[in-house]
């Protein structure tokens, strides 16, 4: 029987009134009642905000300071006339968020008292994303494990290069456009240090369920060590071990479980620390700010921020983009799971920030299609999709040579098949490495399918200083220079710095060097840049592919 898809998504434009202003959220629904739950808050949330909004414009507008929600809960709704429209309309920064924050406990409080359903073991999560187009400014809200992430456009000039994007022959430069994934939002679960201690000063138990059914010793402490924690610094990248996640447990009960640390409803685990205010980031979108994405946790399980943005800038079509990282991600799932999540998501693509006049939408829906300038989006996705793509070989410009961040919807993870001579050559590289010399040999056979062959022209870059690294690399053949840009100095030229190696692979000569290892471990900033100086081969291996291919093997044994 197909489960029922707990997902819901919330669309409004023309919001509180303005037609400049709108609404983005998406909500993931858990429990017996998650889909009424998350149906309940789509419909009710949009609702909530808009009428805190017109409270504090009427505040704003008459200059009547308030800092809290006592100041203002029991105030009725005032229209502001058309000259007062025009002239106090934008709430501040601060007010806005004070609305954001008393519309999410508000609707906490009312799911709470209900009929339509019990909340006590069911809720929601919610990611929402409030757009003041006048302003050129984003308020996200989150309250559990969705995501927002911004892609912002870098235009990098360097010297010109045979796959280059855009030639300039006369200054004999390129340019390359890349797109940086900035996360506008950190998951509240207990992976987090400073959430778990807000749980576990209720008396509550951080706990996996194999710890909980006595199944592992209880290791709570050791948390620190086995995931990665995040941070306001932190990129909200968690490494995924193929486990099931600490979660928060009664003191003297198995419940209610939930590995998520804010929610709404869920009024047992409320008592638990696990309430519905949310973390909130305002910010002004400049002109390089092109793409947001709204999604559930679904999206994020296989797939890093970096790999959902790299995927959306691949299209001119939101909804286009929107297939390919939910196709992307559906088959990652039934690759690693016997089971997939909810996988839910909104794409806008920014067209333009005009601050001579308000951010306008370009709004696309399955039941409704407005037309603003400005913003594209699209109401996602949801479910289980299974999409027919062809999908094509992994080639050198799938990878993406500006950074070894880029996934392509179909290809990452899959088995590459290997003759008897290249099968042998990587495990003899690989027996000399010190991540893997000590793995037995059926480790290894589980590895070498998952290495990707990515062929290599002159002037490829294949690692770039200062990105994120996700990959882990063979020399096939080839020649390639580590370039480094030193501490203080900025690469003016775009070359990557001073030439400080060179690795030259043969087969041949049967010399095969490597690099990139550390990007197995976690999700860590490149040191040094690695350029193609002659046309080449490499195998590379991707992070969560090594982790997961592990995990799955010790399970066998």
């Amino acid at each position: 029987m197909k489960k029922k898809n707990e997902d819901s998504v919330s669309i409004n434009i023309n919001f509180a009134g303005l037609d400049s202003d709108a609404l983005f959220a998406v909500f993931d629904g858990h429990g017996k009642y998650g889909e009424l739950c998350s149906k309940y808050a789509s419909k009710h949330l949009p609702e909530t905000l808009a009428k805190y909004i017109k409270k504090l414009r009427f505040r704003q507008a008459r200059k009547k300071l308030t800092r809290t929600y006592d100041d203002f809960k029991d105030e009725p709704v005032m229209e502001l006339s058309p000259e007062q429209v025009d002239v106090n309309i934008e709430l501040s920064k601060e007010y806005t968020q004070l609305a954001c924050h008393t519309a999410h406990v508000q609707l906490n409080n009312t799911m709470h008292h209900t009929k339509e359903f019990d909340d006590s073991l069911s809720g929601t999560t919610a990611i929402s994303c409030f757009i003041q187009g006048r302003k050129n400014r984003i308020t996200v809200s989150n309250v559990g494990d969705s995501r927002a992430v911004l892609g912002r456009k870098i235009t990098r000039i360097s010297k010109i290069y045979p796959d280059t994007v855009q030639n300039d022959r006369n200054n004999n430069v390129s340019t390359t456009i890349t797109y940086q994934a900035l996360p506008l939002s950190r998951d509240q679960t207990p992976h987090r240090r400073d959430e778990r201690v807000r749980i576990k000063a209720t008396g509550a138990r951080i706990l996996s369920l194999d710890q909980i059914e006595g199944l592992e010793p209880l290791k709570e402490d050791e948390l620190d060590d086995l995931y990665h924690i995040n941070n306001p610094e932190s990129s909200n990248e968690e490494i995924y071990n193929g486990g099931d996640p600490p979660r928060v447990w009664s003191a003297n009960g198995d419940f209610p479980g939930t590995a998520f640390t804010r929610s709404l409803g869920d009024s047992i685990a409320e008592k638990l620390g696990v309430h519905a205010e949310p973390e909130m980031v305002t910010i002004n979108l400049d002109s390089e700010d092109k793409i947001i994405v709204l999604a559930s946790d679904g999206v994020f399980e296989f797939l890093t921020n970096q790999s959902v943005i790299d995927i959306c800038a691949k299209f001119s079509d939101p909804a286009a983009a929107c297939r390919a990282v939910v196709a992307e991600s559906y088959e990652l799932w039934l690759q690693y799971e016997l089971r997939s999540d909810d996988i839910s998501m909104i794409c806008i693509f920014v067209d333009g920030v005009d601050w001579a006049s308000p951010l306008v939408l370009n709004v696309a829906s399955p039941t409704a299609t407005s037309k603003m300038n400005g913003f594209k989006c699209l109401d996602a996705l949801m479910g289980n999709f299974i999409f027919d793509d062809v999908k094509d070989p992994l080639t050198m410009e799938d990878i993406e040579i500006y950074s070894d961040k880029h996934v392509v919807a179909g290809t990452m993870y899959s088995e590459v098949d290997k003759t008897n001579e290249e099968k042998a050559c990587l495990i003899s590289c690989l027996k000399t490495t010190n991540i893997f010399k000590n793995l037995t040999y059926g480790m290894l056979d589980a590895l070498i399918p998952l290495f990707e062959c990515v062929v290599v022209k002159q002037g490829d870059w294949v690692i770039r200083q200062g990105f994120l690294g996700d990959r882990f690399y063979i020399i096939d053949h080839g020649r390639f220079e580590v370039r480094v840009v030193s501490d203080g100095d900025e690469n003016l030229n775009g070359f990557g710095g001073s030439v400080v190696h060179v690795y030259e692979g043969s087969r041949r000569e049967q010399c095969h060097p490597f690099f990139g290892e550390k990007a197995l471990y976690q999700s860590i900033t490149r040191d040094a840049s690695v350029v193609a100086e002659s046309d080449g081969q490499l195998w590379a291996l991707h992070r969560h592919a090594y982790h997961l291919a592990l995990a799955k093997y010790r399970k066998q044994e």
